[in-house]
């Protein structure tokens, strides 16, 4: 299992930011993402649809994700292609749903102060490093779990238990 991300910073979020802002509070209650994806990040950044590509990757400072953990805005950001999230720490609840859901986080203390916006950042998941490719810097966080190392390589919890149940079928009744 090799899980190892590289792209742009898209964007990087303060402390303490809660995910429902992503696509705006007020459409949170929405269920069609065809509704709320264009609506990503317009109240921060007016053209981030435009800017962001498929491999991106997003950096967030402490606390990521506190508040209600909404699907919205980490589902407006996984069909957009961001599946790699560094953030100095996420709220529990988010950690858990995100995880399930296939995102890969990994909490990496520091970096929001040592990363900028658009800089090129190489994410090796299971060795738990960033290397920031434009500094030449390297950032230690922490190894992941194998549970959620899993969880991430599979896409989340259906990948998970289809991956199991692929295994277990292909097991022989004499083995």
């Amino acid at each position: 299992m090799s899980l190892v991300y590289e792209g742009k910073v898209a964007w990087i979020f303060p402390d303490n930011f809660d995910v429902d802002l992503i696509v705006g509070v007020q459409h949170i209650k929405e269920t069609n993402p065809e509704k709320f994806l264009p609506l990503t990040m317009k109240e921060y950044e007016p053209n981030f649809l435009e800017q962001v590509a498929k491999g991106d990757i997003l950096i967030a400072g402490k606390n990521f994700g506190y508040g209600h953990p909404h699907f919205q805005g980490m589902a407006a950001m996984r069909k957009l292609g961001l599946w790699c999230i560094l953030a100095e720490s996420f709220a529990p609840a988010f950690f858990r749903s995100e995880i399930v859901s296939g995102m890969a986080l990994l909490t990496v203390p520091g970096i929001t102060e040592r990363v900028n916006r658009f800089d090129r950042v190489r994410v090796e998941v299971e060795q738990g490093l960033a290397h920031n490719l434009d500094s030449g810097d390297v950032i230690k966080g922490v190894k992941p779990s194998s549970i959620i190392l899993d969880l991430i390589n599979n896409r989340g919890m259906i990948g998970f238990i289809k991956a199991e149940l692929a295994r277990d079928l292909g097991k022989g009744e004499g083995d």
